[in-house]
């Protein structure tokens, strides 16, 4: 009994390292968009050929799927799109941009 006991700290430690290498590898392949208005927002994601729909709460912080190149994102405002190739690994923020007069997307720090 005193074995096992002792046997399972070290599972955990080893369970815990390898979550977080997996969280790691998952953020760098991944972007991060900060949602930083109040309403829902409807964003499109993805490569040149498909790009997939995802609906972002307000106020959430969203992490996309896992990308192996840099993925293109897409935002409307009435009639204006805006069109951004993202660096995985990296913060977004959507934000309402009043000198352009549409929601817009920045890099941000974490």
């Amino acid at each position: 009994m005193k074995k096992i006991l002792s046997i399972i700290p070290m599972i955990l430690v080893f369970a815990f390292c390898a979550a977080q290498q997996v969280g790691e590898r998952l953020t760098k392949s991944s972007v991060v968009i900060y949602n930083n208005t109040k309403n829902k927002k409807i964003i499109l994601l993805g490569n040149n050929t498909k790009l997939d729909t995802f609906k972002l709460k307000g106020n959430e912080v969203w992490l996309s799927p896992p990308f192996e190149y840099d993925p293109i994102f897409k935002l409307q405002t009435q009639n204006h799109v805006v069109n951004y190739q993202l660096k995985p690994g990296n913060y977004y923020m959507i934000f309402w941009n009043d000198k352009k007069k549409y929601w817009d997307l920045k890099k941000s720090k974490k």
